[in-house]
């Protein structure tokens, strides 16, 4: 017979956190093609990666996010490079989740009403929705742009754009 190991109930409470699992941090970055495919495939890894960390109540929502900022790279930031590529990183610190994706255009994304007839246009009023904060910033080394949304790790937060 196979002993199972007892932990008592404060040990499960400081285990679990107040609100559930506690984040486990992380940073991941990766290079991908400019190509709508890649988008769809780092999506699955995301979600994955955010229920393996703990984060499974905010995958729908981030992912949702992180997607439109690579849609947003790729159709805008790098429409006027052949063979393009973006960077995407993501990173959790415990208390907040980042993402951030680096394309080579200067031009600065806009918060924008779509038409209700219009299939596209809706990008970055969804990230706005669903990110704590936003901004833009320029890479270190100085090409292009860095479009980031964050959240929190935990359920209750406020939404901003920097």
């Amino acid at each position: 017979m196979t002993e199972v190991p007892h932990r008592s109930p404060a040990e499960m409470r400081a285990e679990l956190g107040a609100d559930g699992p506690v984040p486990r941090s992380f940073a991941l970055a990766v290079a991908l093609p400019a190509d709508r495919e890649a988008i769809g495939l780092l999506r699955h890894d995301l979600v994955d990666l955010l229920r393996t960390s703990g984060l499974g109540h905010l995958a729908d929502d981030f992912v949702l996010g992180a997607q439109e900022l690579m849609a947003n790279a790729v159709v805008h930031g790098c429409r006027r490079v052949h063979d393009g590529t973006i960077a995407v990183s993501v990173s959790c610190d415990g208390q907040r989740i980042r993402f951030k994706v680096q394309d080579p255009s200067d031009e600065q994304p806009r918060v924008r009403a779509a038409a209700d007839e219009a299939m596209s246009g809706r990008g970055m009023l969804i990230v706005e929705a669903l990110a704590d904060r936003w901004g833009v910033e320029a890479p270190s080394d100085g090409t292009g742009k860095s479009v980031w949304m964050e959240m929190s790790c935990t359920p209750a937060s406020g939404r901003e754009a920097a």
